[in-house]
């Protein structure tokens, strides 16, 4: 089922839906990271609950949780995106646990207001799209249960790998435009990059982090994956090292991505 809020933002997204499987969810890179993705997202949403997800996109990552069981409320301002999220749910006979809805992260409080959730996620950098960060970790706070788990998978601001693949190019503005204050310019959005730092702060004192992970620090960005597609043993070597790189929560701060987890603090500890 899909239903649209009234009001909503204009798209940045719509144009990018029809070749966004191709180009990162079929990829090695892609179906690499959206595994290690749902490792975390199996064990902090273990058991069967109500999920809300922030900025479902295609639906792979809707469909996987239904799949296990969860109701699912999955939230995106883009219509094509949300219709392809649709289909998969359908062939994936788990459309009935799936209810998908066109909202803006920024209106969530107001579009789901007097909902409750037992768990909350994001997936590949949608909550960088939000100018207000501090009122959506607001927002989703009074959408949740006490204790409930927060998953967030975030676009980080220091990225070497980026760095280094843009200055090859002789590409300075790409290069360090994460580093811009009040975040980069694109498809007539303004995208935000805050540190695990910064968004553990951000959490604070709705939410209680509990970890971060990196996501991307030995492994390219999407962007700079081509040559890997034909060069297995080298993917396995880096997707070795990655996995390695996970145990040390300060290189979060390092990586292209970095997976937030936190949980819903106690009713008593907000007063």
């Amino acid at each position: 089922m899909m239903t649209e809020s009234l009001q909503r933002p204009g798209i940045a997204f719509d144009q990018l839906a029809t070749d966004y499987d191709a180009s990162f969810t079929a990829t090695t890179l892609g179906k690499w990271l959206r595994s290690v993705v749902w490792e975390r997202l199996d064990a902090c949403f273990a058991g069967h609950g109500r999920i809300l997800e922030i900025g479902c996109g295609t639906g792979e990552d809707a469909v996987h949780l239904a799949c296990l069981g969860h109701e699912v409320l999955a939230t995106d301002v883009s219509r094509p995106m949300l219709a392809i999220a649709q289909e998969k749910a359908k062939r994936a006979g788990c459309a009935q646990r799936i209810e998908f809805r066109c909202i803006s992260m920024d209106r969530l409080g107001v579009e789901l207001d007097r909902e409750s959730f037992d768990g909350a996620f994001s997936n590949f950098g949608a909550v960088n799209c939000t100018a207000r960060l501090e009122q959506l970790v607001t927002d989703i706070a009074a959408l949740m249960k006490p204790n409930a788990p927060l998953v967030w998978v975030v676009m980080g601001r220091h990225v070497p790998w980026e760095w280094a693949w843009f200055l090859a190019r002789l590409d300075w503005r790409r290069a360090f435009r994460r580093l811009r204050k009040g975040g980069a310019a694109w498809r007539g959005m303004r995208i935000q990059y805050p540190t695990p730092r910064e968004l553990a702060q951000s959490l604070s004192p709705e939410f209680v982090p509990a970890c971060r992970r990196v996501l991307g620090l030995v492994l390219p960005p999407s962007y700079a994956s081509h040559w890997l597609e034909h060069r297995p043993r080298t993917f396995a070597a880096l997707a070795r090292i990655e996995r390695a790189a996970q145990k040390w929560q300060p290189l979060a701060a390092l990586a292209d991505h970095y997976i937030i987890e936190a949980h819903r603090a106690p009713a008593n500890a907000d007063a």
